[in-house]
């Protein structure tokens, strides 16, 4: 008959079993934890994870943690505790709980060792995590930002057909970024980031502007209207200006004048037919969508028109002036050349010799202006786009100067 062991024994046994569980638990966690960050290591910092000793010498002591693992699940089933076992059985458990829960504890501790000689690296990893949570956190407020102005636009009760592709770009660049995994690369992240932000400022645009659109649509319309019958009325002043202009100036000053008539015609007749479209579509009930456009088309058409109707009279001022005083032009752009010259030399900075060089250029295609004044027919056309366009290479030196 089995003897019945002493409680000293029982005691010892079950300290040596708790101390063993102590020991797991300690192993258990430190493996998970380094396991977890070497798994963000190689994710989110590949490039370093396949140079670093950190993988390797993780992979050799993760496969010895799982083997002491096994045996301590094999020593559980060997020598399960029970207060009812004799003293040999409770023995040979106490021997091997002794056996086992030692070389786990040192085991645990040469895991969290790794995590102190490869600190440097693994503060990496939290950046790279955080950097992460943040985007991820960011495109998500500005995911947030097209729902609240969906719903803005959705409270007016007006039919927004812009929207409705504003979502659907929304959905997708919104799932890009929740499902984005490291190994896809921060730029994927980033990309659906700025790109759900630019929708979100589009939706934000489109909620306050629409509504507002719609409210002054019919009384741009009656502006527009107006604007066309004013255009209309200066289109039988161009035929006589223009006619001025073939009296006065020879054919290089006028010539591309010559189809601004039939443009206007046909800007205001579009501008025009924009407008009754538009009345039709607003009687008929539509939504608002294609009669704005309509409205911004008209606009568009009449802008045209108005920079042609006033053209020959424009044109016809302007040559006069020059053919005036020549000179005067000529001063008012030495003036700028000079004053441009003088900023290079008194405020000396380095590739000064280069700016300096193009407004000697600069200086010497003002000289050859005079040239184009020569001649019984001058182009004074001509004469004044070449100065517009020296006095803009001048100022575009001066801005490359100063940005130095």
């Amino acid at each position: 008959m089995a003897s019945r062991p002493p409680e000293s024994q029982r005691e010892a046994t079950r300290a040596a079993l708790d101390q063993l569980m102590l020991d797991f638990q300690h192993l258990d966690s430190s493996q998970r934890t380094l396991r977890g960050m070497v798994e963000r290591f190689e994710a989110y910092l590949p490039e370093r994870a396949a140079v670093s000793g950190l993988v390797p010498r993780f992979r050799v002591l993760d496969r010895e943690a799982d083997e002491l693992i096994g045996e301590y699940l094999a020593t559980l089933d060997q020598h399960p505790f029970d207060e009812g076992l004799d003293a040999r059985a409770l023995g040979a458990a106490h021997r091997a709980y002794a056996d086992v829960g030692p070389r786990l504890a040192k085991h645990a501790d040469a895991l969290d060792q790794v995590l102190l000689d490869y600190d440097n690296e693994l503060t990496r990893i939290g950046r790279q995590v955080q950097r992460g949570r943040e985007l991820k956190e960011a495109a998500a407020a500005h995911t947030a930002r097209v729902a609240a102005a969906a719903a803005t636009l959705r409270g007016t009760g007006l039919e927004v057909p812009e929207l409705n592709d504003l979502l659907a770009r929304t959905r997708a660049a919104a799932l890009a970024a929740n499902d984005w995994q490291p190994a896809s690369g921060f730029p994927v992240l980033e990309q659906a980031r700025a790109e759900l932000e630019g929708l979100a400022s589009a939706a934000e645009k489109l909620a306050e502007d629409y509504p507002q659109r719609v409210e002054k649509a019919r009384t741009r319309r009656t502006s527009l209207r107006t604007a066309v019958e004013a255009v209309e009325s200066r289109l039988d002043k161009m035929p006589a200006d223009l006619a001025v202009l073939r009296r006065e100036f020879s054919i290089g000053n006028w010539r591309d004048l010559e189809p601004g008539e039939q443009v206007v015609r046909e800007q205001v007749e579009i501008a025009r037919t924009r407008l009754r479209d538009f009345d039709r579509l607003v009687e008929a009930g539509a939504d608002w969508t294609l009669p704005l456009r309509l409205l911004d088309e008209a606009r568009a058409a009449l802008d045209v028109a108005k920079a042609q109707v006033g053209a020959p009279a424009a044109r016809l001022a302007a040559l006069r002036e020059v053919k005036a005083d020549p000179e005067a032009l000529m001063r008012t752009v030495r003036f700028r050349l000079r004053d441009a010259q003088l900023l290079v030399t008194n405020t000396p900075k380095p590739g000064r010799e280069s700016v300096a060089r193009e407004l000697d250029a600069l200086a010497r295609r003002l000289d050859g202006l005079r040239s184009g004044l020569q001649g019984p027919h001058p182009d004074y056309w001509a004469l004044l786009q070449e100065a517009d366009r020296i006095t803009a290479a001048v100022r575009a030196q001066v801005d490359r100067y100063r940005g130095l």
